[in-house]
């Protein structure tokens, strides 16, 4: 069995997680469905886009030489609507009346928008002239046959589906979406739609973490409590292993009620860390049971949602085979002084904007407790603070990372 780091840094946890979590397998969707999902195959384009030269406007296809002096008169030898094709090719002293889209005829070598004359009967008064080439779209001027359109990796958004059905692509192949288990722990925790007894909380960290696993691309089952002991902590891992992931918000620590991470390895988990040098989320565990990702996240719903984002996010779009798995950093400067302790690398919740000259500029939300989960509602950001920085102060180079939501 692999021995079990505790106490590490940010960077080799992350790189811990990565390392281990599998590839999912891939499978074949239409594309009305595909939206949200992660192409696993390289998209190659089968025809020039666009497939002719065509129109850019609705005007007159014309040799710019007729049209050297203005005004000029030229008569019009055939329409062209989209969707049909020219069948007399443009000759000295004529032109053809185009409209968007349609495919270009042969001889011309411009279009004259419409705005540029006057029609009378079967001839057109032009007032000014194209260059040649003008307004003309030339066949792969867009996506050359051949070329490679889409990596694999690459996440489908409106854009995506809409360049393939250009493309042709009835259908794609994509990587099926991790199935996440979110269970939350404590005998404390009631239903959102109940109001809590003496000592009881409305259950957050399940709903919560549900919806940043759908926000990564994964599939998440409805959220479970585990109470606190190690009967139904043991019975629901049993249950939450149809899924391909486990995360758990709470019973990872060491206090008297925390059976979630001695109940792991009692059913045989691979522990690979236990603890971090970072706030918040100190108390976090990472494994694999029976080939399964396994995170064992803090039970304050700060430190539960800043660890989804530093450590299972990634590992989902490590799983979907996705292009970009960890979220860029970008420079900022500290608008405000930060009380840091040394030795620990901090997710600040942030709030970033542009100032005058194009730069970022970050502060805090206001109180950063880890029970305060206001603060990540606030935050357009996190603020990464490098455990090697202590109480930085207003004007410090820092990094952020932008929040989807």
């Amino acid at each position: 069995m692999k021995s079990m780091d505790e106490f590490i840094s940010v960077e080799a946890a992350r790189a811990a997680v990565l390392s281990a979590v599998p590839l999912q397998p891939v499978r074949r969707m239409a594309l009305g469905e595909a939206q949200g999902h992660t192409l696993s195959e390289a998209v190659l384009s089968h025809d020039n886009i666009p497939p002719f030269d065509n129109s850019a406007m609705d005007g007159y296809a014309v040799r710019a030489a007729d049209l050297a002096v203005l005004p000029a008169t030229l008569r019009v030898i055939e329409d062209v609507p989209a969707g049909s094709v020219p069948q007399k090719k443009v000759g000295p002293g004529t032109c053809t009346r185009i409209m968007t889209g349609a495919p270009f005829p042969a001889g011309a070598d411009a279009v004259a928008p419409v705005e540029w004359t006057a029609e009378n009967g079967d001839s057109v008064r032009f007032h000014r002239c194209p260059a040649p080439g003008q307004h003309v779209r030339a066949a792969g001027a867009d996506v050359c046959e051949g070329a490679e359109v889409f990596a694999p990796g690459r996440v489908v958004t409106p854009p995506v589906v809409g360049m393939l059905a250009t493309l042709g692509y009835a259908e794609v192949a994509v990587r099926v979406p991790p199935r996440v288990a979110v269970i939350a722990t404590g005998d404390e925790l009631v239903p959102a739609a109940k109001r809590p007894g003496p000592g009881q909380i409305r259950n957050s960290n399940g709903p919560a973490l549900a919806a940043q696993v759908r926000s990564a691309g994964g599939d998440a089952m409805a959220p479970v409590v585990a109470r606190d002991n190690p009967v139904s902590t043991h019975r629901t891992i049993e249950a939450a292993l149809a899924a391909d992931v486990l995360v758990f918000s709470g019973g990872v620590s060491v206090g008297k009620y925390d059976f979630v991470k001695p109940v792991l390895e009692e059913l045989g988990m691979e522990m690979h860390f236990w603890k971090v040098r970072q706030r918040p989320g100190k108390p976090l565990a990472f494994g694999m049971l029976r080939g399964k990702p396994v995170f064992g996240l803090p039970g304050n719903p700060v430190s539960s949602a800043m660890c989804f984002e530093q450590y299972v996010r990634p590992a989902l779009a490590r799983m979907l085979g996705r292009t970009e798995v960890v979220r860029p950093r970008h420079p900022a400067i500290l608008d405000a002084p930060v009380r840091k302790v040394a030795g620990l690398h901090y997710f600040a919740r942030g709030i970033a904007s542009f100032d005058d000259e194009g730069r970022i500029r970050v502060r805090g939300t206001g109180a950063q407790g880890s029970n305060i989960y206001s603060s990540v509602v606030r935050a357009n950001c996190i603020l990464h603070l490098p455990a090697p920085l202590e109480h930085p102060d207003a004007g410090t180079p820092v990094e952020i990372e932008w929040l989807a939501w």
